[in-house]
């Protein structure tokens, strides 16, 4: 025990250092789930090469949430038995290795089976990340390196994007995407060296993992934001193709319009974790920001393009306060703690990705359906995220649960 907090200590002296390693790796993490964004849609690289129809583009972005999403709980509890630097590095390195496979192959189904491994890394990096991060600060300090966490999301997202329109046209599509996969093995020797080694606690001074598994507000928390989710990964992966297709505009200015759902989100997730530590306030932190976000999805079916230039960016900075104060949430209801906030966390995420999983296939499969028109699958992508919001009601505050504890 005198061990590990030793450890501990030490890592809380650098822990600037350690959060600059991780936050590096949730870029370059994010710039591989995006980056084969502007390669979709009818006009995109992928589908003119490998000759992919739009249903078979939705069932690509989909085998990437199948493999984030079954493997998020055995992520969550593998941190706790193996440490969250073991395994959010070993996440990572599978994620670069996919983004490799990625640019390599040859035909649907191996770039499928890319894709679901780079989901499974994904997977693995995630909420051990997270479990990284949270000791190392207090419990009122927490909204906002997460919120930090999750603007690097954001900028990766950009990067993906709109930063790589230009790495693709400079190096070709296959070369993009390997180029991804490179950067990210380079950023998991830096953690190696930057990030301390796990030190897991022993057997017996665990607790049982039963209570956060039965904790009523992470599963809350997990289905409130079920459909925000999935409806901000579909806008993320085919805005750029929605502007390029019904709006005829360039390459450039698609992507650019696309990436500003992630460059606005850049400031939301520190402000927004910022103002839910200083009014404790996590709940209406999510539930707001979340009716506005999902009402803007539904507005997208009916904009054009100068309004979208304003509409994209509110999203985007609405729903980044949604995630960073809903990550923050887990770890502050005692039956979770640091200790088991990676798995807390990973809880919330399986829900969301696996029940996000045919989200994406109803959306191009309805695009599809109406001639390429995409305002129904807007439409109902802001429902179903409208409606499982309301679930958000029902939650305790984190804040207030930790205080009643402590009495």
């Amino acid at each position: 025990m005198t061990q590990h907090t030793e450890t501990l200590q030490s890592a809380s002296s650098r822990r600037w250092l350690v959060l600059g390693s991780v936050l590096t790796s949730r870029v370059i993490y994010t710039i591989n789930w995006f980056n084969i964004a502007p390669l979709l849609g009818a006009t995109g690289l992928i589908a003119t090469e490998l000759k992919l129809d739009l249903p078979s583009q939705g069932l690509l972005t989909s085998s990437f949430l199948l493999g984030a999403g079954i493997f998020q709980i055995p992520a969550g509890i593998v941190s706790a038995r193996w440490g969250p630097k073991n395994t959010s590095q070993l996440g990572m390195l599978i994620l670069s290795l996919s983004g490799v496979g990625e640019g390599l192959s040859l035909n649907f189904p191996s770039l499928l089976v890319s894709r679901f491994l780079l989901g499974l890394g994904a997977a693995l990096f995630f909420a051990p990340a997270i479990g990284i991060l949270t000791p190392l600060f207090k419990p009122e300090e927490e909204g906002f390196v997460l919120g930090l966490y999750n603007s690097c999301f954001n900028i990766g997202g950009a990067l993906g994007l709109f930063g790589w329109v230009l790495v693709t046209d400079l190096l070709g599509w296959r070369g993009g995407l390997v180029l991804g996969g490179l950067i990210g093995i380079v950023s998991v020797g830096i953690g190696e060296i930057v990030i301390p080694h796990d030190k897991p606690a022993e057997r017996s001074n665990r607790r049982p993992m039963r209570p956060v598994f039965k904790n009523r507000n992470i599963w809350l928390i997990a289905f409130g934001v079920l459909g925000l989710w999935g409806a901000i990964f579909s806008s993320s992966s085919f805005l750029e193709a929605y502007t390029r297709d019904t709006f005829a505009v360039s390459g450039f200015i698609s992507g650019l319009m696309a990436s500003l759902i992630m460059f606005a989100s850049i400031p939301g997730g520190p402000i927004g974790g910022r103002l839910s530590d200083r009014f404790r306030r996590r709940k209406i932190f999510i539930f707001i920001p979340g009716v506005v976000t999902s009402i803007g999805i539904i507005l997208f079916g009916i904009s054009q393009p100068i309004e979208l230039w304003f509409l994209i960016p509110l999203v985007g900075f609405m729903d980044s306060v949604v995630f960073s104060t809903m990550y923050a949430s887990a770890s502050q209801y005692p039956e979770v703690g640091h200790e088991y906030a990676p798995l807390g966390i990973s809880i919330i995420n399986s829900v969301q990705i696996l029940g996000s999983y045919p989200i994406p296939i109803v959306f191009t499969l309805l695009v599809s359906a109406y001639g390429n028109n995409y305002s129904p699958g807007w439409f109902f992508m802001g429902g179903v995220s409208l409606a499982f919001m309301m679930l958000i009601l029902w939650i305790k505050e984190p804040f207030k649960a930790r205080v009643h504890s402590s009495t």
